[in-house]
């Protein structure tokens, strides 16, 4: 993002804001998307002045209106994938999330992940890393990218038919 053009950023579960303040500062139009649970982090969201919708990413739930559509699409040290818990994603959520990211994307636009580790000390399955190679993304270690996004291997499947 320190290279190029002006680019509108997503940063989902965007906490404090800074990666978006950097962003910001570098001249790129951003929005924050998070929970307003910790006051801590709706304080730097305010003196850093970054907007910020407020919302809950959940399974199989669309996200919102964002207004126009962003170049890249970050989220650091992902949570809402059910992180640590007995509801952690699978391929099928991650299909649903991924595929609703693409209509909140201008074509050809990035996609960055970062996993945390889980209690088993991996970020993703081997199912998982599989399915986010098929979708074109570069993996190392916790990071997952997409430059840009294909289609599921199921919607290939199903238009080869």
């Amino acid at each position: 993002l320190d290279l190029g053009g002006r680019k509108r950023v997503l940063d989902i579960g965007s906490g404090t804001g800074y990666f978006l303040y950097i962003c910001q500062y570098l001249g790129h139009d951003v929005l924050g998307l998070d929970l307003d649970e910790e006051p801590g982090f709706t304080e730097m969201i305010e003196l850093l002045r970054v907007k910020r919708k407020i919302w809950r990413v959940e399974a199989y739930k669309p996200l919102p209106d964002l207004g126009p559509k962003f170049d890249v699409i970050t989220a650091h040290m992902i949570c809402f994938n059910g992180h640590k818990s007995d509801k952690l994603w699978k391929i099928p959520e991650w299909e649903f999330f991924l595929d609703d990211l693409t209509k909140h994307l201008v074509q050809d636009g990035q996609i960055g992940l970062e996993l945390n580790r889980e209690y088993d000390d991996t970020n993703y399955t081997p199912e998982l890393k599989d399915y986010f190679e098929a979708r074109g993304a570069e993996i190392h270690t916790q990071r997952v990218h997409f430059n840009p996004l294909r289609p599921a291997p199921s919607e290939v499947a199903r238009a080869d038919r």
